[in-house]
């Protein structure tokens, strides 16, 4: 069984989709459409590459976040930083937020998690501190995500 590795093509139980992250303990992060979901590395499988071409390597920096609603205006994007140390996340922060700008969208949801809030409270820090976030809120449904309005 070959190793998976960021950017394979792989088929998971939810439908088939490319790794986007190699996590500890054997799970893989699989954007499949434009959805993000963890899988375990067992419940995955590389897909068949096309004839006669053979299996890239890794690319050497990470993809911009996806973007689920590119086509309507003002629409909310998600990013998710489950997994990240707080200097990472609020890397991909500022680079989502400016994504998002350029893509059109009036909102940004960023997924951080419940436990502990040392990521949650970087995040709010680095948010006060960007003049092109508006405003900013925890999810009323869920205050693992903070909806910042751009």
């Amino acid at each position: 069984m070959a190793t998976i590795v960021h950017g394979d093509t792989v088929r998971t139980p939810l439908g088939k989709g490319v790794v986007q992250e190699v996590r500890h303990g054997g799970r893989l992060l699989v954007l499949i459409g434009s959805r993000s979901v963890v899988v375990d590395a067992r419940d995955a499988s590389i897909s068949d590459p096309p004839s006669g071409s053979k299996r890239r390597p890794a690319p050497a920096i990470d993809p911009p976040p996806p973007h689920d609603d590119r086509d309507r205006p003002g629409a909310a994007s998600d990013l998710d930083l489950h997994g990240l140390i707080v200097a990472e996340a609020l890397e991909r922060v500022v680079s989502a937020v400016d994504a998002a700008i350029l893509a059109g969208h009036g909102r940004l949801r960023v997924i951080h998690g419940r436990s502990g809030g040392r990521l949650r409270g970087a995040l709010h820090r680095q948010l006060r501190a960007l003049p092109s976030v508006r405003a900013f809120r925890l999810d009323p449904a869920n205050d693992g995500v903070t909806i910042v309005e751009l």
